[in-house]
């Protein structure tokens, strides 16, 4: 019987499949980023929804742009136009406010007080802690979305180019040559497992948690 091989592989190393899961990667954050606004125009300015969905369509907005020990920078990257001009204020505006409230608690649009209750002849009665806070505007989300959809365009232009390099390149590669490829490595392991201790690497290991009911002892088995 004749063992059918296996129906993927990993690109060899090179400066263009390097670049291919940087983009991909990329990719990612910015569909991220598009259904959490969604999600909150979905559920609508007034939902206790809007200000976490918008906060997090930002932070997942803003990781392109920021640093990482595992792929090139978005905006560091030659393959990559800039902002689009007309967008780029947009841009600033929530690369801020992601350092100054999202990321951190430093902005005046989230306003702690320690506030003195006062009776009817302006005696203080009682004290307490208020927080004022001010969330995304609906305006501006809508700004931010049309942002996002730019980023989006500009990363999938640059992405069909690289694969199409690839394409070319891989019709030229025998099966005997990909057979020396190596294959995606998937591991398996229970939920209680769950961790993100471990940093992501070129030579890539992926793990799936589950939840797996207990088998039932003998004894609590029905007879």
């Amino acid at each position: 019987m004749t063992i059918p091989s296996p129906r993927f592989a990993l690109l060899p190393d090179s400066a263009d499949s390097r670049l291919l899961v940087d983009l991909t990667s990329h990719a990612n954050d910015l569909s991220e980023a598009a259904n959490a606004l969604k999600g909150a125009v979905n559920v609508g300015q007034g939902s206790e929804l809007w200000e976490p969905l918008t906060s997090h369509a930002v932070t997942a907005y803003i990781r392109p742009f920021t640093t990482s020990n595992v792929r090139a920078r978005l905006d560091q990257m030659s393959e990559i136009p800039s902002v689009p001009p007309e967008l780029q204020s947009v841009h600033d505006t929530i690369r801020k406010y992601r350092n100054t409230t999202v990321a951190h608690s430093q902005s005046d649009l989230v306003m702690p007080l320690s506030l003195v209750i006062l009776n009817d002849s302006g005696q203080g009665v009682d004290v307490r802690g208020l927080t004022l806070s001010h969330p995304m505007p609906l305006a501006f989300a809508e700004h931010f979305a049309a942002l996002i959809v730019a980023m989006q365009d500009i990363v999938d232009q640059a992405t069909q180019l690289v694969l199409e390099r690839l394409r070319s390149w891989l019709r030229t590669q025998t099966p005997d040559a990909i057979r020396g490829w190596r294959r995606p490595e998937v591991a398996f392991a229970e939920d209680a497992e769950f961790s993100a201790t471990r940093r992501r690497r070129r030579d890539p290991h992926f793990t799936f948690y589950a939840h797996t009911e207990p088998i039932p002892d003998d004894e609590h088995r029905d007879v």
